[in-house]
C-alpha cells in the first residue's frame, strides 16, 4: 500500500494483521505482512490454492483485523 493508505489505516510497514476475506467460503488470513512504498497499490496478492479454498473472485476485497 502507499504511505497514504498506511496512514488512513493505521498501519506501517513490515507490520502483521489478520485479513478477513468475507466470500461464501469464509477465511481468514493471519500474519500477512504490511508493505509500505510510495510506488505500491493497495492490494494483496494469494495465491491460487488460497484464491480457491475461499471460492475468491477478482475485485472482492478483505477487511484487516488488528
Amino acid at each position: 500500500m502507499t504511505p497514504a493508505d498506511a496512514g488512513r489505516y493505521g498501519v506501517v510497514d513490515g507490520q502483521k494483521l489478520r485479513v478477513e476475506i468475507g466470500t461464501h467460503r469464509p477465511v481468514t488470513f493471519d500474519d500477512v505482512v504490511i508493505r509500505v512504498r510510495e510506488d505500491y497499490a493497495l492490494a494483496m496478492h494469494i495465491d491460487l490454492d488460497e484464491a480457491n479454498a475461499c471460492a475468491f473472485q477478482t475485485g472482492e476485497s478483505g477487511r484487516l483485523i488488528r
